[in-house]
């Protein structure tokens, strides 16, 4: 799914909190070394923007956390995914085909 978002031209976004949980269950549960996990994240291609964390997209997820019940950190990476303008954001882990405030939520792996 992933080459056809990037084949199509499509701006790929992904927000830092993306990065904090990969690092985490990389080092955590795969036991990746720091290397690895490095080495992992050295390796995004450049057609991915990296967006950083600010206080706005924190005080917008702990509403999104109220509203939609989801998980902090997930609503995190849903308001990172507002406040940069996404129509679209991939995620097994919140309700498929859900649409909070005109972004679309889309579980890849159905």
């Amino acid at each position: 799914m992933l080459q056809s978002v990037l084949s199509a031209g499509t701006e790929v976004v992904i927000s830092a909190q993306v990065l904090n949980e990969f690092s985490n269950v990389a080092s955590r549960k795969l036991a990746y070394s720091a290397f690895q996990v490095s080495a992992q994240l050295h390796a995004f291609p450049d057609a991915f923007t990296v967006v950083p964390l600010l206080p706005a997209y924190t005080l917008q997820a702990i509403a999104l956390k109220d509203r939609y019940g989801y998980a902090y950190y997930d609503s995190l990476i849903v308001a990172t995914a507002l406040q940069t303008g996404c129509t679209h954001l991939y995620s097994e882990d919140m309700h498929h085909g859900q649409k909070v405030d005109g972004l679309t939520i889309i579980n890849p792996f159905l």
